[in-house]
């Protein structure tokens, strides 16, 4: 798959998974979003050999959670 398709899945997964958060856990979108790209789990889905960014949201909020 090009990288640019693999780019804009992870973009989608990053975009869900900062609403998500953001509603779960009762902050704003900009706070949300300030946690995840500060975190290690950001980086692992940018990493396209970690193949996270084929798993969607879900899964990328529960690594997210595993490795804060």
């Amino acid at each position: 798959m090009e990288i640019e398709k693999k780019k804009f899945c992870a973009d989608l997964i990053l975009t869900d998974a900062i609403m998500d958060m953001a509603e779960e856990d009762g902050i704003s979108w900009q706070e949300a979003r300030s946690k995840i790209i500060n975190s290690s789990a950001y980086t692992a889905l940018y990493d396209f050999e970690t193949g996270l960014w084929g798993n969607g949201p879900d899964y990328f909020r529960d690594f997210y959670k595993k490795t804060a």
